[in-house]
């Protein structure tokens, strides 16, 4: 069994405490590529980002072998795929063997050729990217005849990167200029551009480390590197035009290495520089603002932690759409499916995404502000191991059998910001959007807590030892964590999130149950692989991500002021629904709608959350608004005492909430609710609203009903303020318990049904403890409020305290009635 390697995407940093061993950066700074824009003129997102996204063109690949005559022990990475040289010369000896497998020299579709492929399929075929390959195999001592390098990654050294690729470029020139493997040795090979020189080379050096040449292996950087050297072609010697890539790599095989830095430094060239890290490819190593507080992964470019493709958005950006679609974002049968909540209901059959580009894309309808970012829902039919693409499971596609290829499905994520392709500079390439794409997995989003084992390791997988698992917790579809993102878990001494409390699945737990992981890389259990659908209800949901722009530095503390502007703090509940029917032809039936506001599922709901339009709490569920557990903002809250706020739901103006009989909603854990003016709340027989431990407010102007036997709860340390015409039918109630205040202010509670009497309050007590609010039930009556055509109006027993002030009793059987050791002010 062949052991992987996963360095590639993850390097481990030590932590000083038994559970902190975590992700220090999926890759390293990549150098952001240098471009000369003219800010104010004209861009476009599909004209790449240094080159062409619809170019043809050859690349001159260096592959460069170290020979270390001074010091062996920097002599790394043995291995059979590109054996160690140990003679200077060109293409003399120690040739990889995989070359044709990671670079075509001539291109038809499908290519073998992995690089080649990859962006061929990305962007059916108008990327198209062949090359030639030069072996240099060069002396340690010939480098350090070079002058000496201090710069980020080399200190006062000449054995640095850069000086490693002028002497390889020294060696060739020395031997009578190039002689590729293939015999592409004519310029007009690689010149492009009609510059007279080389459009983009690559450099991939096999055996340095970061102490001792700057990069260790499966990092690099964007930008060939080549500074002034110039290569011999022929009789005269020609520049090179600094796009390309330059990276350590070791000995393994590319062409096995599909999300290698090599397609992650090329995709600067087309979407951008760091600022466009996504889809697993971010780290902590820069200051550009994203709106998560946690890396993501998924699939893409840039990462493709998950699945090994492109993904919708990036085809987008790049105008990669196929041959005879009318539309950059379009579903089978030509539809335009990039929709909105003004398009109506609307129906999509999608096809295999990677063949054939289907996928839809919805705009949602809320936001903070106009200065908070767009958001969209991307949903793409991925039929995993059915047409031949580079469409699977990361590392699945080696010779190991701890990778599953992954579930044909939707794969759905979240887009945040970045919607314009057209116009400025600082519009279409927006640097304050790093990480801007979010997994929306099918298992959901969760709670997750922090458990120390004895270390481990997982088979196959990754090189390291692990001494935690996250047990996942209770659902959080509105805030929790979902498997492709690294967790966040402040330690309890700590006031502030700081990078060692970062700590990437490696395995979990569910229940009793132990699964082993791969940092935000996916699993089968992300698809919607059979028949599902999603509404505000659901775990996930269709409701907006939350934002919170930040970056945390490896190097300090993190910087989360300067764009809280753009921040979306609030879930906004809308009568979105996604239904997603696979078909017997590869095909899912995709039925979107916009007037689906049943709540059929009992659910924990957590942070800042608003009711635009309607929801219909259906028979049966409870809906549970509680304490986020996820942290959700780097300084812990003083009134929480998590790393976030208390929870809050609020009924907007205009807005419906409709509790159907037999369902329960608990306001608990300090948790607040509030019906604003113009909005409607109507608990229905037998349902029950029951204030646990938070704060209910009803606003003067809102309508709040209490129908057939429906009943208001307000139990210990919990406090309900009514400034509106409450209106209660016959058989309902409203009940304090010990501890629990009902303060109606300038409100009346009234009858629902013109000639019958409601119950009236129930005020319970408690007559072991002292008369005080604290402990007894409490109502107060002030700014004229009133109780009318009520049974009994306020009924007190055991204990109870009642307040009057400036209030009236109006057509009630009985006003106030008090059992023995009650207290009153009237």
């Amino acid at each position: 069994m062949r052991k992987i390697d996963f360095r590639q995407n993850l390097q481990k940093i030590n932590s000083n405490n038994l559970v902190m061993k975590n992700i220090r950066k999926y890759f390293l700074l990549t150098f952001a590529i240098t471009i000369s824009f003219n800010l104010f003129a004209q861009h476009n997102s599909w004209d790449g980002c240094g080159i062409k996204p619809n170019s043809k063109f050859r690349i001159l690949n260096f592959f460069i072998n170290v020979i270390y005559e001074e010091d062996s022990l920097n002599n790394k990475y043995p291995g059979e795929d590109w054996p160690r040289a140990y003679n200077e010369g060109v293409n003399n000896e120690a040739i990889p063997n995989y070359l044709l497998g990671f670079m075509d020299t001539v291109y038809v579709s499908q290519n073998n050729g992995i690089l080649t492929r990859l962006f061929g399929e990305a962007s059916f075929d108008s990327l198209q990217m062949i090359g030639d390959f030069v072996v240099v195999n060069v002396k340690e001592s010939r480098v350090l005849t070079f002058p000496i390098v201090n710069n980020n990654y080399c200190q006062n050294t000449a054995f640095c990167y850069n000086n490693i690729i002028r002497a390889a470029i020294q060696l060739i020139n020395e031997k009578g200029g190039l002689e590729t493997l293939y015999g592409r040795n004519n310029i007009d090979d690689y010149d492009y551009e009609n510059k007279e020189q080389i459009y983009f080379a690559q450099t991939m050096i096999r055996n340095i480390s970061k102490e001792y040449g700057g990069i260790s292996r499966d990092l690099g950087f964007g930008g060939a590197n080549m500074g002034s050297s110039k290569i011999k072609i022929g009789n005269k010697e020609y520049s090179f035009s600094g796009k390309g890539t330059c990276q350590c790599i070791g000995s393994g095989d590319m062409s096995n290495n599909i999300t290698s830095i090599i397609r992650h430094e090329i995709t600067h060239s087309l979407l951008g520089s760091n600022s466009f890290h996504t889809s697993g490819g971010n780290h902590r190593g820069s200051t550009e603002r994203m709106p998560f507080l946690t890396l993501q992964g998924g699939h893409g470019l840039f990462g493709g932690s998950g699945l090994v493709c492109t993904n919708g958005y990036e085809r987008w950006r790049m105008h990669w759409r196929y041959h005879d679609a009318p539309y950059y974002i379009s579903a089978h049968g030509h539809a335009n499916s990039d929709i909105k909540k003004e398009d109506g209901n609307r129906s999509f059959y999608l096809r295999d995404f990677v063949t054939f580009g289907d996928a839809i894309r919805i705009k949602l309808p809320y936001k903070d502000s106009e200065r908070a970012s767009n958001q969209y829902i991307w949903l793409e039919n991925h039929q995993v191991g059915k047409y031949g693409r580079l469409d699977f499971l990361q590392f699945s596609n080696l010779d190991v059998d701890c990778r599953p290829e992954g579930m044909p499905g939707i794969y759905a994520y979240y887009q945040i910001g970045r919607d314009t392709l057209s116009g400025s500079y600082a519009t279409v390439w927006d640097t304050h959007e790093r990480d801007n794409l979010k997994i929306i997995s099918a298992e959901g989003y969760w709670n997750y807590s922090v458990l120390p084992v004895n270390p481990y390791k997982i088979d196959c997988i990754n090189y390291g030892w692990h001494d935690y698992i996250l047990e996942r917790k209770e659902a959080n579809p509105f805030c929790g964590y979902q498997d492709q993102e690294v967790q966040i878990h402040p330690f309890p001494s700590d006031n502030i999130i700081k990078l060692n409390h970062s700590f990437p699945m490696w395995r979990k737990k569910i229940e009793t149950n132990i699964i082993d992981s791969l940092p935000g890389s996916g699993d089968n259990r992300d698809p919607f692989s059979v028949y599902s659908k999603i509404n505000m209800s659901t775990n996930p949901s269709t409701c907006n991500a939350k934002t919170y722009y930040n970056y945390l530095f490896e190097t300090g503390l993190p910087e989360y002021t300067e764009f809280a502007y753009k921040n979306n703090e609030t879930s906004y509940l809308s009568g979105l629904s996604i239904e997603m029917i696979p078909q017997s032809n590869n095909t899912i039936f995709v039925n979107i709608r916009w007037d689906d506001y049943d709540i059929s599922n009992s659910a924990n709901w957590t942070g800042k959350i608003a009711l635009k339009e309607k929801a219909i709490l259906k028979n049966g569920h409870t809906i549970h608004l509680k304490q986020n557990k996820t942290p959700a903002q780097f300084t812990r809250d003083a009134e929480s005492g998590l790393f976030a706020k208390i929870s809050l739901f609020t009924c907007e103006p205009n807005s419906e909430f409709l509790q159907e009989p037999n369902t329960i909603f608990i306001v608990d854990e300090k948790s607040k609710m509030i019906i604003k003016s113009g909005a409607k709340y109507t608990i229905d027989n037998n349902a029950k609203l029951i204030v646990e431990n938070g704060t209910l407010t009803i606003e003067d102007g809102a309508d709040f009903f209490i129908l057939g036997t429906g009943e208001l709860i307000i139990n210990n340390n919990s406090t309900v303020f009514i400034f509106n015409v409450t209106k209660l039918d016959i058989d309902a109630n409203i009940y304090i318990q010990p501890g629990g205040k009902l303060i109606v202010d300038g409100g009346t509670l009234t009858n629902a049904c013109p000639g019958e009497m409601w119950q009236g309050i129930i005020v319970e007590g408690d007559p072991n403890q002292p008369i005080q609010p604290q402990v007894q039930g409490f109502v107060q009556l002030k700014n004229n409020s009133k109780i009318e055509n009520a049974i009994t109006g306020i009924n007190v027993s055991r204990g109870g305290i009642v307040s009057v002030s400036q209030s009236h009793f109006v057509n009630n059987k009985t006003g106030v009635k008090f059992e023995p050791l009650r207290q009153s002010n009237l």
